[in-house]
C-alpha cells in the first residue's frame, strides 16, 4: 500500500487505515525522524487496547501500557508481559514523498 507521508513530529504516531494483502487493516505509524518509521496493528493481541493511545516505544520495543506487553519492533514477537501472541509489523519504505506499508 502506498500513501503520501503524513506530516509527523519525531516520536509522534498516528492511526491509519490501509489495505494489506486485501485486507482492510488499522495501522499504527510511528515517525522516527529523517526517512525512519515503524508500523504496527493499532490493537494489542492480548485484549485489544488501542496502541495509539497506550502504545509507547522504549528502546527496541513496543509497549502496551494497559497490560505492560512489550513486543520486538523487529518481529512483533513478545517479550515481557501478558500477550503470549505476537504483535503483526509492517515493513515501510520511502519513496520521495511516500510510504510504501508492506504485510
Amino acid at each position: 500500500m502506498q500513501i503520501k507521508k503524513p506530516q509527523l513530529k519525531i516520536g509522534e504516531k498516528t492511526k491509519i487505515k490501509a489495505n494489506i494483502n486485501g485486507e482492510e487493516k488499522e495501522i499504527v505509524l510511528l515517525y522516527l525522524g529523517g526517512d525512519k518509521y515503524i508500523a504496527f496493528d493499532a490493537y494489542c493481541p492480548h485484549l485489544g487496547c488501542d496502541l495509539e493511545k497506550y502504545g509507547v516505544l522504549i528502546r527496541e520495543e513496543i509497549v502496551c501500557q494497559c497490560h505492560f506487553s512489550h513486543f520486538s519492533i523487529k518481529d512483533g514477537k513478545p517479550t515481557k508481559g501478558a500477550s503470549k501472541k505476537p504483535l503483526k509489523i509492517y515493513q515501510v519504505k520511502v519513496h520521495k514523498n511516500e510510504l510504501i506499508i508492506e504485510g
